[in-house]
């Protein structure tokens, strides 16, 4: 018996292959960079405290850890993971393991900064 991943649907599937994906327009606090944003993108700097975690990520190519970045940005560490978190699954941020914290880098390689020219 063949398993299919639960919450796909091949009708689903084939109705959206014909269909141009969505974009959405720049927020205000994105100075530069494209006008529209792919939805992936438009995630991960949708919230302007997300966007200032990815500019404070930028000018630290070392890296940081979630309590630096609780202490730069002012905000809980709960808010801090889950931006992280949700920057993660967009690949804009990658986390190596250090001991028993992670360090937090920009991937500079990622789609919302090479073809969306997302600043940071």
């Amino acid at each position: 018996m063949k398993k299919e991943k639960l919450g796909t649907s091949k009708s689903r599937t084939k109705a959206l292959r014909g269909k141009e994906e969505k974009t959405y327009k720049r927020p205000v606090w994105v100075k530069s960079g494209e006008e529209e944003l792919c939805p992936e993108c438009f995630k991960a700097v949708g919230e302007r405290s997300r966007y200032n975690l990815i500019c404070m990520l930028g000018k630290a190519p070392e890296g940081m850890t979630v309590g630096a970045l609780t202490k730069n940005l002012k905000l809980q560490q709960p808010t801090v993971t889950h931006h992280l978190n949700v920057l993660r699954s967009v690949d804009a941020v990658e986390g190596i393991p250090s001991g028993r914290q992670k360090i937090y880098r920009l991937n500079r390689n990622a789609h919302c900064f090479e073809e969306c020219k997302i600043p940071y």
